[in-house]
């Protein structure tokens, strides 16, 4: 039988061991990540087996490294593992796709094309030589195609996810979309509507002035600022902003007017992530086309060519006149940085889609409270499509559906909650830490234990009660990030850590070990504040010893070592 493993850890005591080694800045949390897979997967080692990283993110509360599985030093097809370390290289959490090989291929790879990709693929339990390549469909999406050593289609994934010098200009946008700012529905009284895209007074008096970024070279503009460039990538064809005039006022039915409407919405995006200590440095700048998709009412972030970028449909409502397409796309374009090739499952799909929609959500709340649980006021919610509703009752599991934008409404309408509760500020930054840490195939359950635990390890667990309170009403466990704090495993138990956390009694560590062991107690940046050794089977921390804050514990003897983490409000 074919096994994939499905396994999150919040806290796990592993050997150390050396690893795979990569020249990096630091190698020591990439080797202890190594060695992790390499303990917990022995056959790994054996027979050719091995594994490659494929992507390494720093955020703040760690490391976050991706590893693929590989036989002779071929990639086996959708095999991955998602390891997270802490700032002090401690384990957070583990996810893996690692599959458990019965099979060795009796046919070896041939090289049938350079453009293609090999792999193994299993089936029933068996390697066989296959191949991917990376094509574009009918919508000009690109598509993942696997391929069998005959180079016969066995499936195919999509990989587009829907939904310089600069200077200072002021440009007309809607902030964040017509019937937002006047506080309409679309259609009252028979006007507040599309009109095929033509200019009509009340929608064209709803634009408004604001600064924004532009690329300015030998006294020309270009619509371009720091994160985006306008481009001409797909059909509707249009001409892209260029001029040596500085004219900024255009109206609804010029491309231009969406290309301003990006380019506004997408800085004033990143400079809002970037006051709240998320500048996202080393993020791509992205091609954006705001007339595109061969006029589908549809938008995408495309990840799979040359560069990312983004792509908005004319169907309808023009997608990028709605704020809300526009900052949820790019939402897509931030989770794909952070955490790249990292959406494959439904679940999985269905909160990258949640995550997306919410900081929309909160986006236009920051401008206007006026219906902003509505996804897509603008482009949705009308005769064209029915948009999407961030204020439901869905709970978890019982209404997840096939369908994962169903699904994703269960996510979207809990974190919409939680944010009303916490602030945008808290939730926005909760959410993307703990986005660096997903993985392929991940559930809303483990999402959950995540989004905790950025809380914890960000906030010192200061939003815990009104995050548990939203997540039981959704259907969540929020057990797991209670026993968190109780430190058992195999190696110690930890005793007293409530009452260790409001001043009262002494933090005890009790151990099986035979030998002297030790406990190094670290700040959450990684410094070391505090170490106790013994050869008894206990070790008390008191309460004076350490401040107010959250740590991490090393607890360790010859061989052997764990991780904890421990507040003091």
């Amino acid at each position: 039988m074919l096994k994939r493993i499905h396994l999150f850890v919040f806290l796990m005591a592993f050997f150390a061991q050396s690893g795979f080694s990569q020249s990096i800045e630091n190698p020591m949390p990439l080797a202890q990540a190594e060695a992790y897979l390499l303990a917990e997967y022995p056959w790994l080692k054996e027979n050719q087996n091995g594994i490659i990283l494929s992507h390494m993110r720093q955020s703040a509360i760690g490391y976050h490294f991706l590893f693929t599985q590989t036989h002779a030093g071929i990639p086996v097809f959708q095999a991955s593992a998602k390891v997270n370390l802490s700032v002090s290289h401690t384990l957070l959490s583990v996810f893996s796709d690692f599959i458990a090989i019965q099979k060795y291929p009796t046919q070896l790879h041939t090289q049938v094309d350079p453009k293609l990709q090999r792999v193994w693929h299993i089936k029933e339990g068996k390697l066989e030589p296959a191949y991917t390549q990376m094509v574009k469909n009918a919508k000009n999406e690109w598509e993942e195609q696997l391929l069998d050593q005959n180079l016969g289609l066995v499936q195919t994934i999509k990989r587009s996810l829907n939904a310089r010098k600069d200077t200072l200009v002021q440009a007309k946008v809607f902030n964040p979309d017509p019937l937002t700012s006047a506080q309409k529905s679309y259609g009252e009284g028979g006007q507040w509507k599309n009109y095929n895209g033509a200019d009509s007074p009340e929608l064209n008096a709803q634009r408004v002035l604001k600064a924004m970024k532009l690329r300015f070279e030998n006294d020309t503009f270009f619509a371009e600022n720091p994160f985006a460039i306008m481009l001409d990538l797909e059909t509707p064809t249009q001409n892209v902003f260029v001029s040596k005039v500085p004219n900024f006022d255009f109206t609804r039915n010029t491309s231009q007017f969406r290309e301003f409407n990006c380019l506004y919405h997408i800085e004033n995006y990143r400079n809002y992530l970037t006051s709240i200590g998320l500048p996202l440095t080393g993020m791509f700048q992205l091609e954006v086309d705001p007339t595109a998709y061969q006029g589908f009412d549809q938008s995408r972030f495309d990840y799979a060519g040359l560069k990312p970028g983004l792509y908005f449909g004319t169907g309808g409502v023009p997608d990028a006149e709605d704020a809300d397409v526009i900052v949820h796309e790019y939402t897509h374009a931030i989770n794909y940085f952070i955490a790249p090739n990292t959406t494959i499952g439904n679940q999985r799909l269905a909160i990258e889609e949640a995550n997306c929609d919410v900081m929309a959500c909160f986006y236009s709340k920051d401008i206007s409270a006026f219906n902003w649980r509505q996804i897509f006021n603008w482009d949705g919610h009308n005769e064209y499509w029915e948009g999407r509703d961030g204020d439901t009752k869905s709970k978890y599991p019982e209404d997840l559906s096939s369908d994962f934008y169903s699904s994703s409404l269960i996510w979207s309408s809990m974190l919409n909650d939680i944010g009303v509760d916490i602030g945008r500020e808290a939730l926005t930054k909760i959410l993307l830490n703990s986005i660096y840490s997903y993985s392929n195939n991940i559930t809303m359950q483990q999402a959950a234990n995540l989004f905790l635990q950025a809380d914890s390890l960000v906030y010192g667990r200061k939003h815990f009660g009104a995050i548990k309170n939203r997540m039981i009403e959704r259907g969540f466990d929020v057990s797991l990030g209670i026993k968190e704090l109780t430190g058992e495993s195999g190696f110690f138990k930890m005793i007293n850590s409530e009452g260790f956390a409001y001043g009262k009694e002494p933090l005890e560590l009790l151990s099986k070990s035979k030998s002297k062991w030790q406990v190094i107690v670290y700040t959450m940046d990684g410094k070391e504040v505090l170490t106790k050794q013994t050869e008894d089977s206990s070790i008390k921390i008191d309460v004076q010893e350490l401040p107010t804050g959250s740590y991490v514990l090393h607890i360790s003897n010859q061989d052997y070592r764990a991780y904890a983490r421990v507040i003091r409000y």
